[in-house]
Order: structure tokens, then C-alpha cells, then sequence
């Protein structure tokens, strides 16, 4: 992963600090234009990290699973007065002003605290990551590389997943149904190699991890986890900005 802008040279610490503090404000906010607004910050960061593009179909899988979110949350909250109903005059799919408010801010706290993982991913090296767990937070190896391995797999998963239902719409798989039956027919023949791959996946990489000796001594990195002047002023910002808007939002 070559270094193409300021973010990719950042110590892994600095930008899991400022993701911690995207997820500080994002609770302490309780409105969803603040939340749009921080939502909107972390994609800034990605597009100054120049890596706005590579992270969009992960944006895109949020944001539908955002929308889902929605779907399923506001005709649960009866509170506050009707905005509309689904059938007018019967009642059903009775959507209210405080729960359109709620399931925004709700979906929108989600987006802003997910969307950072994508940028952290995608300019940080697993291997820098690992290193940086391990020699600052002492975190145990196998835990570090269990954590680093999970996140770093959902990149991979989205690519295999693209290939599915590629070769399934070849198959002339009806995958974009607007029956909700056919669309939950559907997810079979897309979940299920998406399973057996993944599967086979961590078999292979078990293997390999074995073969290599993994967990058979003390280990050593060919490269320290080092803070430079950015990386202080960054997490210097991060500070002073979330205890700003912190005390913004409780006042």
C-alpha cells in the first residue's frame, strides 16, 4: 500500500484516535443535521486521504443498510403527530415526525461512526496495524491479528460478493425483483457461495499461518510503530475539537 497522501502516513494509533473521537461526537450528538455534518467531515478526510473512491461501495452498502435500518424502525414509533400513512385512512404505516427525526439520527450516528473504518482500512497496511497494537497497546499477537484479519476481510468479502452476483445475473438470477418474496429468494443463491468461499478463505489461511511457523516462538517486526510531529498535532486536534464539540452539544 504505497503512500499517496498525509493520511496514509499517519501511525495507525493516530487514525484509530481520530475514529474514536468520530464516535465520541457522533454520541454526544443528538440532532441529525450535527450528525450530517460529521458524517460529512469523515468523508472529507477520505476524499483529502484520496481514497474517497476506493471506499464507495462500502459507503454504498451502509447506506443501504442505513435505509433498511429506517424501513424496519420508523412505523415502530407511534410518538408525535402523523407526517403520513402508508394507506390513508386505515392507520397502517403511520410514520410520525419524532419517529422520522429519530430513525434519521439513529441511521445518520450510524454512517458518521462506520464510515471510518473504510478510510482506516484503506490506508493503513494490516501489518503496521498489528505492529502498532502489539508494541503500544500491548495488545496479545493473536488478538491483534484476529481483529486486524476480521476487518480486513470485508473489503475481500464485498469484491467476492460483486463476483456472485455477477456470475448469478449471467445465470439470469432475478436479483432485483420488486416482489419482496422473489427478493428474499434471492439472497439463497448469493449467501450461500459467499459462505463456502468464505469458509474455504480462513481454511486456506490457517494453513498457511501454520505452515509458516505461526505461534511457534517469540516473534519480531522488521518495522517500529513510531509517532512523528503530524501524528501529535492530529491527535492534538482530535482532542481539542471533540471536547469543543462536546461541550457544544450538552450545553
Amino acid at each position: 500500500m504505497p503512500a499517496r497522501s498525509f493520511l496514509h502516513e499517519l501511525n495507525p494509533l493516530t487514525k484509530i484516535a481520530w475514529s474514536l473521537a468520530v464516535i465520541t461526537v457522533a454520541f454526544v450528538f443528538q440532532q441529525p443535521l450535527p450528525l450530517l455534518g460529521l458524517w460529512a467531515s469523515v468523508l472529507a478526510v477520505a476524499l483529502a486521504g484520496k481514497v474517497l473512491k476506493e471506499i464507495l461501495p462500502a459507503i454504498r452498502g451502509l447506506l443501504i443498510f442505513a435505509a433498511i435500518f429506517i424501513l424496519f424502525q420508523i412505523f415502530l414509533i407511534q410518538e408525535g403527530n402523523t407526517v403520513f400513512t402508508l394507506l390513508p385512512g386505515s392507520g397502517f404505516g403511520r410514520v410520525t415526525d419524532v419517529g422520522l427525526t429519530a430513525c434519521t439520527m439513529l441511521a445518520l450516528r450510524m454512517l458518521a461512526m462506520t464510515s471510518t473504518i473504510p478510510v482506516l482500512l484503506a490506508t493503513t497496511p494490516p501489518k503496521d496495524m498489528i505492529v502498532a497494537f502489539v508494541e503500544k497497546l500491548r495488545v496479545p499477537y493473536v488478538y491483534a491479528l484476529m481483529l486486524v484479519t476480521s476487518l480486513r476481510f470485508i473489503p475481500t468479502l464485498q469484491e467476492e460478493l460483486g463476483l456472485i452476483i455477477q456470475a448469478q445475473r449471467a445465470r439470469a438470477c432475478d436479483l432485483e425483483s420488486r416482489n419482496i418474496f422473489r427478493r428474499l429468494r434471492a439472497i439463497v443463491p448469493l449467501a450461500l457461495p459467499l459462505l463456502l468461499m468464505s469458509v474455504q478463505r480462513a481454511r486456506t489461511m490457517a494453513i498457511s499461518m501454520e505452515t509458516r511457523g505461526f505461534g511457534a516462538g517469540p516473534r519480531t517486526s522488521l518495522r517500529t510503530s513510531t509517532f512523528q510531529t503530524l501524528d501529535l498535532g492530529v491527535i492534538a486536534g482530535c482532542l481539542f475539537l471533540t471536547a469543543a464539540l462536546v461541550i457544544i452539544a450538552l450545553r
